[in-house]
């Protein structure tokens, strides 16, 4: 007894000191689900051990350490949007960033939040001790750092997505566009130079456009929040992504990978869902484009089309559908909202069409479901064309899409077995970590505490200007060394030459002269 007690002291002892009680303050500027989703994940594993106050236009519920407050009269609240015109006002990059915008909207999210009562108070407090760090996502601006910069405390980034590639340098990394490909591109491997070229242009666009903006915005219109060297310079980065779902790169040291930590242990479904799925012979294929797009507004020939097809499988259809559809067929059930996490885990399960939005990729990952992706904008495009990669999933264009192709690619998901196998594979590699994402975040959250901000883990590429980061200075250097090299071995030449030409006709002259 007495050794076993002796023991678990050691052993206690040997492990890194667990912090308790750490006060958070947390803000989630984007008022979408998906974002809230990945936030929440996190702020609800770190409330069983620390208190959080989280800032956020997306009310749950408080409890024991854990206190909203409400901002949604600061911050905005995406609603339900048409998948048709999230096509159209998202579908491109142009849309997205475009070249010269008359307002920055950026601007205003800063202005009203540095606004905010509570925002207003903090910064009066300045350096009070009232949290101990900051986490926060950088969706709309870099310039929420400004409230960790006043605060002197570490800041935390929460990154819902794979990584902001026009970001991805203030975090002392730049990505190699030559294999990375862009969050806005549209593919997963570059095989080809006309993909590379495209590649690198999309990099050079949104870095050209991000920087006239900001700039033409700190000097038009200068704030406090604008001062240089407290932008993106964060203490940590959890960051939603993994090598299964994308491509590997080069990542920082505080860059942490916790791709699929919103996955919980799967429920009891209810009823009626378990009846329709337990009795489907021929196995259920589940169809959602997620929590931000409506389909109810979706052009009739495509509703139709995917009507006429589901009839024509034999599989149960589960569709998660916003709207009313009358005269169905009797294999489909419509509901406004499914438990897609317990659904996909049931066995009989068979396909999952979905747009490709990052939380269902990491559930139908998780599960080994093969995926038919219409993805729909952003970062959808890129995470379906991984799971193409994978071989797991086909992609389809929604805009396109007709009965023959999406009947023929249904039943080619369902009945070549190499995408279920596929799928079983990937999901046995995304499962296969030496940490689950939640203890990663207890450890790496406790880390940044225990080190007071753990400066040690930035990148040395933090001390260098950006022509230093690109080597600019070293190959000038090199090119004039090279220059000069070359001028004085072509001088050297020619004084050779003309001293070879001299002492030949003085030779000559010799010569002539005897005869």
């Amino acid at each position: 007894m007495n050794i076993l007690l002796l023991t678990s002291l050691l052993a206690v002892q040997s492990c890194p000191r667990i912090i308790f009680g750490a006060r958070i303050l947390a803000i989630e500027p984007c008022g979408s689900k998906s974002h809230w989703q990945y936030m929440k994940s996190i702020l609800d594993l770190l409330a069983v051990r620390h208190h959080v106050t989280v800032i956020t236009p997306l009310l749950t519920n408080n409890r024991e350490n854990y206190t909203e407050i409400d901002a949604s009269q600061v911050l905005p609240i995406y609603p339900l949007m048409g998948a048709m015109e999230m096509i159209e006002q998202y579908g491109s990059v142009m849309n997205i960033l475009p070249p010269w915008p008359k307002r920055s909207h950026e601007r205003d999210i800063c202005d009203a939040f540095y606004e905010f009562e509570p925002i207003r108070d903090l910064l009066n407090r300045g350096a009070d001790g009232r949290y101990d760090v900051i986490m926060l996502e950088p969706f709309y601006s870099p310039c929420l750092s400004y409230l960790a910069h006043k605060m002197r405390v570490p800041e935390i980034y929460v990154i819902p997505s794979s990584m902001i590639t026009m970001e991805s340098m203030l975090f002392g990394t730049e990505p190699n566009p030559s294999y990375v490909p862009h969050l806005l591109y549209n593919g997963a491997v570059m095989d080809g130079f006309m993909q590379r070229l495209t590649n690198v242009a999309l990099f050079a666009y949104v870095k050209i456009v991000v920087w006239l903006t900001n700039v033409r915005m700190m000097y038009r219109e200068p704030r406090p929040y604008d001062i240089a060297g407290i932008r993106h310079n964060p203490s940590l980065v959890f960051i939603n992504t993994h090598f299964i779902t994308e491509s590997p790169r080069p990542f920082p040291v505080k860059m942490i990978q916790i791709g699929g930590i919103h996955l919980q242990p799967p429920k009891v479904l209810p009823e009626d869902i378990l009846e329709f799925i337990e009795n489907s012979p021929h196995g259920v294929i589940y169809f959602t484009f997620g929590s931000v797009s409506s389909m109810a507004t979706l052009p009739k020939h495509i509703l139709q089309t995917f009507i006429e097809v589901f009839a024509q499988v034999p599989q149960r259809v589960l569709w998660k559908y916003d709207g009313e559809i009358s005269d169905l067929p009797k294999n489909i059930m419509t509901r406004k909202w499914f438990p897609q996490r317990d659904i996909l885990l049931h066995p009989k399960v068979k396909l999952f069409i979905s747009h490709g939005g990052i939380s269902g990729v990491y559930e139908a990952v998780d599960a080994g479901v093969p995926v038919l992706g219409f993805p729909l904008f952003y970062d959808q495009p890129r995470n379906v064309i991984n799971l193409v990669d994978a071989g797991m999933a086909l992609s389809m264009d929604l805009l396109t899409v007709n009965k023959i192709e999406f009947l023929k690619n249904i039943n080619k998901l369902l009945n070549d077995k190499k995408f279920s196998i596929r799928a079983k594979i990937v999901s046995k590699h995304f499962k296969d970590r030496p940490l689950p994402p939640s203890e990663m975040v207890n450890y790496w959250f406790e880390y940044v505490l225990r080190h007071n901000g753990a400066s040690h883990l930035n990148s040395k590429a933090f001390n260098l200007t950006w022509y230093q980061y690109f080597l600019l200075d070293i190959i000038t250097v090199v090119v004039i060394l090279l220059v000069i090299f070359a001028y004085l071995t072509f001088i050297l030449f020619r004084w050779f030459q003309y001293y070879t030409l001299k002492l030949y006709k003085l030779n000559q002259s010799h010569i002539t002269v005897k005869k």
